[in-house]
């Protein structure tokens, strides 16, 4: 359940965290007071409040981890910030220890500086009683439409897709107010942002979000929840050019008066595939690998980042035959590192009698 910080007077700081059973996920800070978007702006203060009421409490922290979506699948050896005799320190050495490890963490080996220290993780709270309610133990209070918050929180790229799949096939949740904004696919077509994220929540949690007669604030959760899947979120009527691709000059030459290749790359590097198809990946075997040479870059480079060399590519659906209405299904396409992706479309290139 979400929950906020208040202070020592009682007053609700900008820091939220999540409490799930005797574990606090303590959410980042992003962008800057007064800017739109902005959150948890009171991070630093409301983690040191955190952890010296857990000391004052009679409690201990068992252990504190990187908790952001892009790690969450490593063990938790390899994103433990907080262990050993830090754990024994007191809640001032504690903040200092977390801060220069959240920095560090990530960061390429040999920089001497970079990195945030305002990261989302999970912090471990020991000896607790069944009986003891955590929240009020820490000055935690519960925020208003927190049902609504967990409904979100629980919507993941793959849920997205598969929404947006059951909208473009007439699916819709129920009938939705008129939206003054788009959800734009590679293809250029249109869908009604609301429709699509009421058709995720319930295939997340099995429960309805609002989806007509919403404020301007929800309709931006709305917004920025597509977004962050790698969704193209614009007003009505907006005039875009959808879809561009870097290409290089072999592909240029390839797809030139192709239209159902040009429509083949946008949809392969659609950002919302790609995350939806790494996502269901990471959630059933906790890795990224390529599917031809087997590489798994992290492991490889030792960096989370490197992750990023794995690309989404279309293994199954023929390409001359795509159509205007086509959609692609993750099961459709496969993961293949850059340079395996690069020789896989020279080769399809050579099939079509195309030079390299």
């Amino acid at each position: 359940m979400a929950y906020r910080v208040l202070d020592d007077t009682g007053e609700p700081l900008d820091a939220h965290v999540d409490v799930e059973g005797a574990e606090l996920v303590f959410h980042s800070r992003g962008g800057k007071r007064g800017a739109p978007g902005a959150r948890n702006l009171d991070y630093g203060p409301a983690l040191r409040i955190l952890l010296k009421r857990i000391a004052r409490s009679g409690h201990v922290v068992e252990g504190a981890w990187i908790d952001s979506d892009e790690v969450r699948h490593l063990p938790r050896d390899q994103r433990s910030i907080l262990n050993g005799t830090d754990l024994d320190s007191g809640p001032r050495d504690q903040f200092k220890v977390l801060s220069s490890r959240m920095q560090a963490f990530g960061r390429p080996a040999g920089a001497p500086y970079g990195g945030s220290r305002v990261k989302k993780i999970r912090i471990g709270v020991g000896g607790l009683a069944a009986s003891e309610d955590l929240p009020r133990l820490l000055g935690l209070e519960g925020e208003a439409g927190a049902d609504l918050e967990d409904t979100l929180a629980a919507i993941d790229p793959e849920h997205l897709w598969n929404a947006i799949h059951q909208a473009t096939a007439g699916e819709t949740p129920r009938e939705a107010s008129p939206a003054d904004h788009d959800v734009i696919l590679a293809d250029g077509m249109r869908i009604h942002p609301a429709v699509v994220v009421g058709i995720a929540s319930r295939l997340a949690t099995g429960r309805e979000v609002p989806v007509e007669n919403i404020s301007k604030e929800l309709s931006r959760r709305y917004h920025r929840l597509l977004e962050a899947a790698g969704y193209e979120v614009a007003p009505k009527g907006a005039t875009l050019q959808v879809g561009d691709v870097p290409l290089s000059s072999e592909d240029r030459e390839w797809i030139e008066g192709r239209p159902v290749l040009v429509l083949h790359l946008k949809r392969e590097r659609a950002p919302g595939l790609a995350r939806a198809k790494k996502h269901s990946v990471l959630k059933l075997h906790g890795r990224l690998r390529c599917e031809r040479c087997g590489l798994d870059p992290v492991e490889a480079f030792g960096l989370p980042s490197a992750a990023a060399c794995i690309e989404v590519h279309h293994s199954r659906l023929e390409i001359g035959r795509m159509g205007d209405g086509a959609r692609t299904m993750l099961s459709d396409v496969q993961l293949l590192c850059a340079n395996c992706h690069r020789i896989v479309h020279a080769m399809m290139r050579e099939q079509q009698g195309l030079s390299l």
